[in-house]
């Protein structure tokens, strides 16, 4: 598996150095976020010999912002600030740094909140911030999924604050409870909106995203009346985006203030407690995240058979990131490609058919020649003569692929996409999983059909109940948080939450 992690790494094909102008690069890491909120397991598959005992995934309400909120504020209360009452009901943020020397913190925008448990004396010696106070340390991973949190934990707080009027009862701690909820509730409406307008069209094949807003029904994927993400995805078809990630990132429009991913996986809390708060050169510019122009901003690379960085030996043994998913996806002894395909053709033989690389009877394995063809060709560009895989080693392969290799190689390599989305199969299964949530996840009484501003009417009515308040719609303000057409993204977000700073600041 190294020696194929190192082919996906150092292979010359042409289209590593294509840009994605349909996937920019923040998409990257809200799919992480993403992946964090779908799963959270406590050991490393690709060390565990094949031994799945003790694998559990902790996220049995998926998609509900758990990676954000934890437990709540009484399970997880150093994520929340401090209230009045015993009850917290906003996030914590930090303030970033001008640079360096600004001790006193007086960047222009927020951090993720960040402390030490140092006596004074030693926080003047030292001036270092190890323990990110925020409910999931993966989201403090680097410099960038650290301020996509960010946006979150202020969207939360934004809501709370514009909520602190509600009607209010006998009890403070019920009153500050009621108005978490309710927050939370409205964010998680927020966030699946996002998902299922602004994400999902861009990573699913146009086929398969246009067959589950149709007639094609999700797998519910419960075991025991709970719902668990299977392993084919959480450990291989959900790894996509590792492909996409770039070697240089330019954070904001300040000279000199594009970064290497290895200098931002190392700008945490954990690695260089020293270099947090972010300072002003460290702050995203999301602007430069979000756009479609690869001379504007930081684009993602084509999901395909191919990565332009390793990012490298993290957990000895493993290697680099390239050959922990490739391992990973072995470890959990999940579905062959091949008796997948074959189960799927009762149910989605109408979209397989659409991919050469899956068209055919049951048994059949159209992949192989392609793959081996590939594999060879790369094999003998990367190694030479020396190290190269073996005839025998490329025809395992071909026949019965890593799922992580599969899924990079059907998306840049078959169904017309050329790496700027998904192929055919890895489509099935996101959708599958993510939209199965999606509908099967119902987080309101009733399941208004109006979009994500009927939801909120829907909430706001089950808020305020019996409370004598009318039909006013508490969540109104929030009109504002979807662009032109009713069309929401994280950059509506972002200019939504701008703008109402703005307005609290006159």
């Amino acid at each position: 598996m190294k020696r194929l992690a190192h082919l996906i790494r150092f292979n010359p094909d042409e289209n590593k150095a294509k840009p994605n102008p349909n996937l920019p690069s923040g998409y990257t890491y809200f799919l992480q976020l993403v992946a964090h909120d779908l799963v959270h397991s406590a050991i490393s598959t690709s060390l565990g010999d094949g031994q799945t005992a003790g694998l559990s995934n902790v996220r049995n309400a998926p998609l509900r912002l758990e990676t954000v909120y934890g437990g709540g504020p009484t399970e997880c209360p150093h994520a929340y600030e401090a209230a009045p009452v015993a009850f917290r009901s906003k996030l914590r943020l930090g303030n970033s740094r001008i640079d360096q020397n600004d001790q006193d913190h007086r960047g222009p925008i927020k951090d993720i909140a960040r402390g030490t448990t140092s006596t004074a004396a030693e926080l003047a010696r030292k001036a270092s911030y190890p323990e990110a106070l925020i409910a999931d340390p993966r989201n403090d991973s680097h410099a960038i999924i650290s301020q996509i949190l960010v946006l979150f934990h202020e969207l939360h707080n934004c809501i709370v604050d514009e909520l602190g009027n509600l009607p209010r009862m006998d009890n403070p701690f019920a009153d500050a409870q009621r108005l978490f909820t309710t927050a939370r509730t409205a964010c998680v409406l927020i966030y699946r909106d996002l998902i299922r307008q602004d994400l999902l069209p861009r990573i699913l094949h146009e086929d398969v995203w246009r067959a589950y807003n149709t007639d094609q029904k999700p797998f519910p994927w419960r075991v025991g009346g709970e719902w668990r993400a299977p392993l084919e995805f959480t450990n291989g078809f959900f790894r996509f985006g590792h492909s996409m990630i770039r070697p240089i990132y330019r954070f904001n429009s300040g000279p000199g203030n594009a970064f290497t991913i290895e200098q931002i996986l190392a700008r945490t809390s954990d690695k260089s407690p020293a270099d947090v708060p972010l300072e002003t050169a460290w702050l995203v510019n999301w602007d430069l995240f979000f756009s479609s122009d690869p001379h504007a901003g930081n684009v993602s690379i084509r999901i395909g058979p191919w990565s332009q960085v390793g990012i490298g030996e993290e957990v000895p043994g493993e290697g680099d990131l390239i050959a922990r998913d490739l391992l990973s996806s072995i470890a959990i002894q999940p579905w062959s490609i091949g008796p997948l395909v074959d189960r799927l053709r009762t149910t989605h033989g109408a979209l397989l058919d659409k991919s050469e690389l899956l068209a055919g009877q049951i048994g059949s394995r159209p992949w192989a020649v392609r793959i081996s063809e590939w594999l060879t060709k790369r094999s003998d560009a990367t190694f030479g003569s020396f190290n190269k895989l073996s005839p025998r080693e490329i025809e395992t392969l071909a026949k019965d692929p890593p799922i992580p290799l599969f899924v990079r190689f059907e998306a840049g390599l078959d169904s017309g996409n050329q790496g700027e989305r998904l192929g055919i199969l890895g489509s099935i299964v996101v959708a599958d999983v993510i939209c199965g949530v999606l509908q099967s996840d119902r987080l309101l009484p009733d399941n208004p059909a109006g979009g994500l501003q009927s939801e909120l009417a829907s909430l706001s009515a089950a808020t305020l109940g019996n409370t004598g308040s009318g039909q006013a719609n508490i969540f109104a303000f929030l009109a504002d948080i979807e662009g032109p057409e009713r069309k929401i993204s994280l950059m509506t977000v972002r200019r939504f939450l701008n703008d109402r700073q703005r307005v609290t600041q006159a």
